[in-house]
């Protein structure tokens, strides 16, 4: 196995090849870099809302039942609402 794998070592330090195509991934890379548009503060338009609830004292399972179950379903009558996602 370690023969094989110096073989194949071998095969690419004396190839006249593989300087070329290094070259050419090189020089593509650079090209993409300069050409690809950016903006320093793109404006991206995320219509989502993150909601975070605290209730000192009460137990998770208070907060979920008192507070996270009824503000799920007033949240699902909002129009556009999708998605509703309440982490355990």
């Amino acid at each position: 196995m370690r023969e094989f794998v110096f073989r194949i070592v071998n095969y690419f330090v004396d190839s006249k090849l593989v300087p070329l195509l290094i070259m050419a991934t090189i020089a593509m890379g650079l090209f993409a870099v300069i050409n690809t548009p950016s903006e320093e503060e793109p404006q991206i338009v995320v219509p989502m809302i993150d909601v975070f609830v605290e209730m000192p004292g009460a137990t998770s399972k208070e907060i979920e039942e008192r507070v996270i179950y009824p503000m799920e379903k007033l949240l699902w009558e909002i129009p556009g609402v999708k998605f509703v996602y309440s982490p355990p």
